[in-house]
């Protein structure tokens, strides 16, 4: 499943990461990004909250984690593609119970994209996603700070690490939704 995750998307369209400061801010549409949110968290917060609960054998987890943004009448934005951020988050002693819709609310709402008030103008419901589209969503990796921007440890529920500069080597792909 490495293999699957190393391989550049065929139809997809690669994007640069964010490179600026960390920030929290909504501004402007391209504030939304999940690259570009990473001032919403910090080491020792905590994260798992609807994930929690799971049992089984642990190991490290990346996964890709896609989003996709609508304006207020629902319709997708940014030409109808969604967005995905390769090894974006990672999740030290994952148990093989994780239920990954709940990790992705876990996700959004850590990222501060779940509230509706705190959005720009223009800017409706945020979707976040643990699915990698045309590629595996997930991979057993072990969690280091400088390959994934975003390290979770599940045990204590808690934020391990933000590295923004681990954006740098970050694989960011546009897929059409579907």
């Amino acid at each position: 499943m490495a293999a699957c995750l190393a391989t550049p998307a065929r139809a997809a369209e690669g994007m640069r990461p964010y490179q600026g400061p960390l920030k929290c801010s909504a501004s402007g549409m391209d504030d939304m990004w999940l690259d570009q949110r990473l001032g919403c968290l910090t080491p020792g917060s905590r994260f798992i909250v609807n994930a929690g609960g799971a049992e089984g054998e642990t190991q490290d987890m990346a996964y890709v984690v896609n989003e996709a943004i609508y304006d207020n009448d629902f319709y997708l934005i940014n030409n109808r593609k969604v967005r995905y951020f390769q090894s974006f988050l990672c999740v030290r002693n994952h148990p093989r119970g994780v239920r990954p819709l709940f990790l992705s609310g876990d996700l959004a709402n850590a990222l501060e994209l779940s509230n509706q008030d705190r959005k720009p103008a223009g800017v409706g419901p945020t979707s976040v996603n643990i699915s990698g589209g045309d590629r595996a969503g997930g991979v057993a990796t072990a969690c280091d700070p400088a390959r994934h921007p975003l390290i979770v440890d599940y045990r204590s529920g808690k934020v391990e690490s933000v590295n923004p500069l681990a954006l740098q080597a970050l694989h960011v792909y546009e897929l059409p939704y579907n």
